[in-house]
């Protein structure tokens, strides 16, 4: 540097090249930066846009999810409906064979002591006539006993 007099330095002509130099690569330093930095813009704009693809996609699929899941929780209410209903139909049914069952089962019963009530009153005549057989015959048995030669003789006569 020179100075000229009145204060004022100038600046000699090597050492202003030699500045430019340094100005020069440094800007060139500086572009390539930039450069980077532009790839690294690049690169996170891309990023972005795939993250904003795929957080598209992943609420589309929700969505999808969500209306299967639906409809599942509203097939699941036609099918728990269905079986209450197949459940109170065969309570119905149940108790309609059990009342069924029940008359049957008195009807049975009373059919049953009818006939009992017919065999025994069929039982007590039979016996009636065996005891008045075996009595009959007692008293036959007896005649015939104190009357037996006199029946003997009765009957070597009549041929």
């Amino acid at each position: 540097m020179v100075s000229n007099g009145n204060g004022e330095t100038r600046k000699t002509l090597s050492s202003l090249a030699k500045e430019i130099n340094e100005n020069r690569v440094s800007i060139e330093v500086l572009k390539t930066e930039i450069q980077q930095t532009n790839m690294v813009h690049k690169r996170l704009d891309t990023a972005i846009e795939k993250l904003t693809n795929i957080s598209s996609s992943i609420k589309s699929m929700l969505a999808v999810h969500e209306e299967k899941l639906s409809q599942s929780e509203k097939l699941d209410e036609v099918i728990f409906q269905k079986l209450r209903e197949r459940q109170e139909d065969s309570d119905k049914r149940f108790s309609e064979i059990k009342e069924h069952m029940e008359l049957t089962e008195k009807r049975i019963m009373n059919e049953i002591l009818t006939i009992k009530n017919t065999i025994g009153s069929r039982v007590n005549v039979l016996e009636k006539w065996k005891y008045l057989i075996i009595g009959g015959s007692i008293v036959v048995g007896f005649i015939l006993a104190r009357n037996f030669p006199l029946v003997i003789e009765m009957i070597k006569v009549a041929p």
